[in-house]
């Protein structure tokens, strides 16, 4: 039988460590929370973030090394990898109507 948890249920059962659980919100540097309102927005992560869940981290990690970090450096680097590739494309296409332009006042 499957069981449905929601609300504290639900919580109590999620550690920090759960696979569930956003690691970059742990260390405080998810990029969806960070860029949320902007134009740079990526809607709301789909990870789980918890404020009691990074406290649960802060403690722990003063006891021992999680290297957290790291999977926070590989979500980040993949965003910056993301953001390097819309801007590439940005300019790409704002190069492009610029010579729209420039065609279109020759031409005049």
């Amino acid at each position: 039988m499957c069981c449905v948890l929601t609300g504290d249920e639900s919580r109590q059962r999620v550690k920090f460590t759960d696979e569930r659980v956003c690691k970059s919100h742990l260390l405080n540097c998810c990029p969806h929370d960070i860029l949320s309102g902007t134009r740079m927005d990526l809607g709301e992560c789909s990870k789980i973030h918890d404020l009691a869940l990074r406290a649960d981290y802060e403690i722990a990690s003063k006891e021992r090394d999680l290297f957290f970090e790291l999977d926070a450096v590989d979500h980040l680097e993949s965003f910056i990898v993301d953001c390097d590739r819309r801007t590439e494309l940005a300019k790409k296409r704002l190069a492009e109507t610029q010579e729209e332009i420039s065609a279109e006042v020759a031409a005049k």
